[in-house]
């Protein structure tokens, strides 16, 4: 090429090679700055992510549990950082590697350059493999009639199980976890959680269900859960009643399932 005056004819060189191989690579075309030493997107980005994160050029968001809802989100921007406003969207979701499941989605972005959907991952009444494992999302548009696209992936989880856990004033945090002794006539504050597995649940009611040493019932009483999950009883052994390791189950009834937890303490003799 003959130099032309006022040019600098290995930065355009460069920089046309740059843009071609971008293109044929199917990414972001970027031309390079050689004043600067920096990176400059020859047709804009796109950034394809969720609500527990993504953010950035093929970065991966945080878990899902299977039943989930899982926002799919994406931002189109122009080689100045300015939103793309109705510019055409896939996102392509593979599921984990033996699921078989490929699912392709059409959206546009709005006036600030977003593009959104939703989508759930199955429930466990599918095959586990299935459904657990590494999820992958593309995201395809085009940018002044260039292809750019971003990749993400997530992983989905098996929801916790839901659960009860019943403990006193002196200890017994803990599925099957027992606390310290009492005596007799001592004013014994019972507390039940309840919990969905990853969230306290209120409004239900938590049975508590006291039996002596030999496994008779002592006294059978009834609390409902706060905003915090926490139903609450005072219990109080009478002073004729034996020692020996007493018993506390706490059982309710959530998503049509009946979760139980027991509390052992032992109960010693009356202070004289």
């Amino acid at each position: 090429m003959t130099p032309v005056a006022g040019f600098r004819t290995d930065i355009i060189i460069a920089s046309i090679v740059a843009v071609l191989a971008a293109v044929l690579l199917g990414g972001t075309a970027y031309v390079i700055n050689r004043r600067i030493g920096t990176q400059v997107p020859a047709v804009g980005t796109l950034d394809a992510y969720t609500t527990k994160g993504g953010l950035g050029p093929s970065n991966a968001s945080d878990f899902y549990y299977s039943s989930q809802e899982i926002p799919l989100l994406a931002q189109v921007k122009d080689t100045s950082g300015n939103p793309v406003a109705d510019a055409a969207l896939i996102f392509k979701i593979n599921g984990p590697p033996r699921s078989n499941i490929t699912l392709t989605k059409n959206t546009q972005t709005n006036a600030t350059g977003y593009a959104t959907m939703t989508i759930t991952a199955p429930n466990n009444n599918w095959p586990p493999e299935t459904v657990l494992g590494t999820w992958n999302v593309v995201a395809t548009t085009e940018i002044t009639g260039v292809q750019v696209t971003d990749s993400m992936a997530f992983e989905v989880k098996s929801p916790p199980s839901p659960y009860i856990d019943v403990y006193n004033d002196r200890g017994g945090v803990g599925l099957t976890k027992p606390s310290q002794p009492y005596r007799l006539n001592e004013t014994i504050q019972l507390i039940a959680e309840v919990n969905n597995g990853t969230s306290p649940v209120g409004s239900q009611l938590v049975t508590f269900t006291v039996y002596r040493p030999n496994g008779t019932i002592y006294s059978s009483t009834q609390g409902t859960s706060n905003a915090s999950g926490i139903a609450t009883d005072l219990l109080r052994i009478s002073i004729t009643e034996p020692i020996g390791t007493w018993r506390i189950i706490a059982t309710v009834r959530f998503q049509d399932q009946v979760l139980i937890d027991a509390l052992a303490f032992e109960c010693l003799p009356a202070d004289q």
